[in-house]
């Protein structure tokens, strides 16, 4: 909005009232902010590990905070001037925040914003001193998005492809890793939240992986019924991804097309949604990635994958089949249950158990673990 020399700047910097220097007096940039007029950043990680926040909502009469890690922090904040400011102390990693002025949830435009929960969501990210993801000065890959016509969801997808950073030039053919995320989760999750592009960036320019390409599909296809919406994540989704899926990405991208260079990974959801799929489907996957992760399905309680002939065929099948948690997961039990399972039917995995719950700091370490793994020819 201008009025005469008047500029308002929507952005992370400043919601503030800025001066319009004319061009012809101009011995500064364009567009200057004095101490005063620049807003602080939302939220500040202080060197004792507490966050502080500082939040600008100079019309509210209350602002309230909830931090949302495996347990939550509740913060009432106190106003200064046009800022309401506060400081908490909650465990690291990613974690959503959800901001309450005057009684309303509302969705806080200068905190970074991911898709969680079935719906946009403020989160923040207080690293950990053993992270795995750290922004190196290496070889960045691409993130694509393509847009499929599905009759199976009846719907257009959106899919997310990440591309290794040799693809554009190379002209080489390159294996391809299946990623599904988590319920109430998108396909923008493991970008978003789970930064598996760095991860990976970094994990090939160390020489630690081999490249390949990535797709994430929004695992969570909904239909609509008498009476509500039907989540078919354990039956529609399988279909969409071995009929629709597949084929659509390698005919646009330089894929090599068989079992031993294809791979399927999840967390949660995606993890019951992968051990489905490469039960059904043994000859399409070699590599197989359960994240918190399920071969029974917790959720809904899903058996056809689980008959007995189908978990034979599964027996010595895979090159890589890893499975790991955290070891404070609120469904370690099921993950503990997986694991007789398994033994009865003398099916082999790389079993690994990482600190934390049910949350992206465990599923990073996963990926971190997992995607060295894979298209080795030993």
């Amino acid at each position: 909005m201008k009025r005469e020399n008047d500029y308002y700047q929507a952005s992370a910097l400043s919601f503030r009232k800025m001066e319009m220097i004319p061009r012809q007096l101009l011995t500064t940039p364009l567009i200057y902010m004095s101490d005063d007029q620049r807003i602080p950043s939302s939220y500040m990680v202080l060197e004792d590990g507490r966050i502080r926040f500082s939040l600008y909502y100079p019309n509210a009469g209350s602002v309230q905070l909830q931090v949302l890690g495996s347990e939550a922090h509740n913060l009432t904040l106190t106003r200064e001037d046009d800022l309401w400011t506060g400081i908490c102390e909650p465990e690291t990693g990613l974690l959503g925040v959800i901001v309450i002025v005057d009684g309303n949830e509302v969705l806080c435009s200068t905190l970074p914003i991911a898709y969680s929960s079935n719906r946009p969501m403020n989160m923040i990210e207080i690293p950990e001193k053993d992270s795995v993801i750290e922004l190196q000065n290496c070889p960045h890959g691409s993130v694509n998005m393509e847009f499929m016509s599905s009759r199976v969801s009846g719907k257009l997808e959106r899919i997310y492809v990440y591309l290794p950073p040799d693809y554009m030039t190379s002209g080489k053919h390159y294996p391809v890793l299946y990623l599904q995320h988590g319920h109430g989760e998108n396909e923008t999750s493991w970008v978003s939240q789970g930064r598996m592009n760095f991860i990976a960036d970094n994990l090939i320019a160390a020489g630690k992986a081999i490249p390949s390409i990535v797709v994430m599909c929004n695992g969570m296809m909904t239909v609509e019924e008498e009476g509500g919406v039907c989540l078919r994540y354990a039956d529609g989704f399988p279909k969409m991804l071995t009929e629709e899926v597949i084929p659509f990405i390698e005919s646009r991208y330089r894929t090599i097309s068989d079992a031993e260079h294809r791979a399927m990974a999840g967390l949660s959801m995606g993890s019951i949604q992968t051990s489905i799929i490469t039960l059904e489907h043994p000859e399409l996957f070699q590599y197989v990635g359960l994240f918190s992760g399920f071969v029974q399905d917790p959720l809904a309680g899903f058996t056809e994958h689980l008959v007995p002939e189908k978990l034979l065929r599964y027996k010595d099948r895979f090159k890589v089949y890893f499975r790991a948690i955290g070891d404070t997961d609120i469904f370690l039990r099921n993950f503990l249950s997986d694991d007789e399972l398994l033994e009865r039917h003398s099916i082999t995995n790389d079993r690994r158990l990482y600190q934390g719950g049910h949350e992206w700091k465990v599923w990073q370490h996963c990926f971190h673990d997992f995607y060295p793994l894979l298209f080795r020819e030993n």
